[in-house]
């Protein structure tokens, strides 16, 4: 499956551009860039991997602070709170889909 960049869905929400890809019910994906704090969140239901393309930054995963930099790759398990800051670009999969509702703050 190939899915083209005008098909995808574009935003910003606070401070972060985002631009979904809907895949399947299984996995999403999302091109993000950030700059400042994300806000601490846990999903219920996704496991999600974050790549980083550019910039660096911080991420903090169940209490655990770990610095980043292009071509790290972070892991965050379902119900596991986390939050990140800095200024990044970076690839977000989720699976099972991204679903907003289901995020806890």
């Amino acid at each position: 499956m190939f899915i083209k960049h005008k098909d995808t869905n574009k935003k910003e929400v606070r401070n972060m551009k985002i631009a979904e890809y809907k895949m399947n019910k299984n996995f999403s994906g999302s091109l993000i860039e950030i700059d400042g704090d994300h806000g601490e969140t846990k999903s219920p239901r996704e496991d999600r991997i974050y790549f980083v393309l550019e910039g660096s930054g911080k991420f903090i995963v169940d209490g655990e602070e770990r610095q980043v930099v292009p071509n790290d790759l972070v892991f965050v398990p379902k119900n596991t709170p986390y939050n990140m800051n800095g200024k990044m670009k970076y690839f977000l999969v989720h699976s099972p889909e991204f679903k907003p509702q289901s995020d806890i703050s």
